[in-house]
């Protein structure tokens, strides 16, 4: 299994350093951006993050723009964002960076118990999707199988039907001569009349199997 993917975007080098080694032990593989730039470069070729760790303090592009050109691009929305920041920003601004699609803070200095308490839930709810989605082309894989089988199914009853009938019918008329022709031998008439029953039996079974299919569409 493939260690789970999180994208840093700091544009300090001993933030991202902290981060993972706060992190690291947990097994997680991580992706370091320097600016908001760099990390939407990132995301046009890397989509499959389970979460960014991003600072709101960054030059030319600061945490809360480059959130919201993230979440610009329909195929990155599902990727959740903590923003992490020196200042305690009052309500206005939290919400700001909730409206940029941020879902959480964390203040620095970083608590490390905390860092790695949050990081944990949205680890396990990307697994959980993930497995959801395999367990998915599962379920699509097994009915396509069942939906074949069911078809192939079909076509075998009708083709039994077509080509045994018109055998079956021939032996029919042949037991009904061969019973006239030998009526006064009880022993041959009576094997003659378990042979008829027989026939009769499997023709009314294949008289159900057109039915039977066409009702299975």
């Amino acid at each position: 299994m493939q260690p789970t993917k999180i994208l840093l975007v700091d544009d300090r080098e001993d933030n991202l350093m902290s981060i993972e080694a706060i992190l690291g032990q947990d097994g997680y593989e991580f992706y370091r951006a320097y600016s908001g730039t760099e990390a939407l470069k990132i995301l046009l070729a890397e989509t499959d993050f389970a979460l960014i760790l991003m600072d709101v303090k960054m030059p030319v592009l600061n945490g809360f723009e480059t959130a919201t050109m993230i979440y610009e691009r329909e195929r990155l929305k599902s990727i959740p964002i903590i923003f992490i920041t020196a200042n305690n920003y009052g309500d206005e601004n939290v919400y700001k960076g909730y409206q940029a699609g941020g879902i959480d803070y964390i203040l620095k200095p970083i608590n490390p118990q905390i860092l790695r308490a949050k990081v944990s839930v949205f680890m396990n709810l990307y697994q959980a999707k993930a497995m959801l989605r395999e367990m998915n082309v599962e379920l699509i894989d097994k009915i396509d199988q069942l939906e074949r089988a069911n078809e192939n199914l079909k076509k075998l009853r009708l083709i039994a039907s077509n080509e045994l009938t018109a055998p079956l019918g021939y032996i029919s008329r042949s037991v009904e001569k061969l019973t006239t022709k030998y009526q006064h031998l009880p022993d041959d008439a009576e094997c003659l009349k378990t042979v008829e029953s027989a026939v009769m039996q499997i023709q009314a079974a294949l008289h159900d199997i057109p039915e039977l299919a066409s009702s299975e569409r």
